[in-house]
């Protein structure tokens, strides 16, 4: 449920922002942040913009933005309540701000997540991989045809991962370019994997840098690293990665190889840490929990 949807004198307690950079970061500035509860003071006339309570202070917010506020409201809580009678006769007593937030932290850790990446680098092995799905996997272009979507259980935390068509670039060009753009702007993974194929790097990373242009939550996993490694040639992937301000996680999908270490990563970029200060260098903090 998303707060937009909340009518005056309800309220609800906030499971995520959903959305990137500049927004998310106001928003979250402002006070609306994950377990927090929200209730709406006043819609205005025409419904927009809308008066919400949240920390002690009364902060407008347009309805477009509004909707980029997943939450968990007091009929959610009665609905997902084990004793729905017992509930609607004593609801007043019943429900506190404690039961809301406790179900809306279980429903945060759900974390939505995107693979993106070019025709043939190993995107569907690594989804199959992670998923325990299925998908056909062929040496040739256009394999991935639509998204297919996988879920698994890592940490406490349950992915919903989807597999979107191979592309190289979100040009908007093609049908597969447009398909994918569409699917970061309106659908907004919490967190992207872009999977490059490590032997053929230049070519991969130019989807890399106009991903980077959309300021969006990013992990590289640098896929078929063995091949690099068996051609002889090295990567300081350490350093490419403080260059371009994203991590990377060497994988090799045949071994499994790299794949607890990119949902460790996956699940740090989600809560929030810094993987990279404010100097470019990988935070030792978040480093070491992900060795660890």
């Amino acid at each position: 449920m998303r707060l937009s949807e909340l009518k005056t004198g309800e309220k609800g307690v906030i499971v995520k922002v959903i959305g990137h950079g500049g927004f998310r970061k106001r928003i979250i500035e402002m006070g609306f942040i994950k377990g927090k509860t929200v209730e709406v003071l006043l819609n205005a006339p025409l419904n927009d913009p809308v008066k919400y309570k949240i920390l002690g202070y009364e902060i407008s917010l347009r309805r477009k933005e509004a909707e980029m506020i997943e939450i968990i409201s007091e009929q959610a809580l009665q609905s997902e309540s084990p004793d729905n009678e017992t509930l609607k006769g004593e609801y007043a007593t019943y429900f506190n701000d404690e039961s809301l937030k406790r179900i809306a932290l279980g429903k945060r850790r759900t974390i939505n997540v995107a693979l993106i990446g070019n025709p043939n680098c190993g995107k569907t092995s690594l989804f199959n991989l992670a998923s325990g799905a299925h998908e056909h996997v062929g040496n040739y272009s256009g394999v991935t045809v639509s998204a297919k979507e996988g879920y698994f259980d890592f940490e406490g935390y349950h992915f919903k991962l989807v597999d979107l068509p191979g592309t190289y670039s979100l040009s908007a060009y093609t049908p597969e370019e447009m398909y994918v753009r569409r699917h970061i702007i309106e659908q907004t993974p919490d967190v992207i994997i872009n999977v490059v194929d490590t032997s053929n790097l230049e070519r991969n990373l130019f989807l890399t840098t106009q991903l980077i242009d959309m300021n969006v939550r990013m992990v590289v996993a640098l896929n078929m690293y063995d091949e690099l490694e068996a051609s002889g040639n090295t990567l300081d992937h350490h350093l490419l990665s403080k260059l371009l301000g994203v991590p990377m996680v060497p994988t090799v999908c045949k071994k499994s190889r790299g794949i607890e270490d990119l949902f460790h990563i996956i699940i740090n970029l989600y809560e929030g840490a810094d993987y990279v200060d404010e100097e470019g260098n990988i935070n030792p903090e978040v480093a070491k929990e992900i060795q660890d």
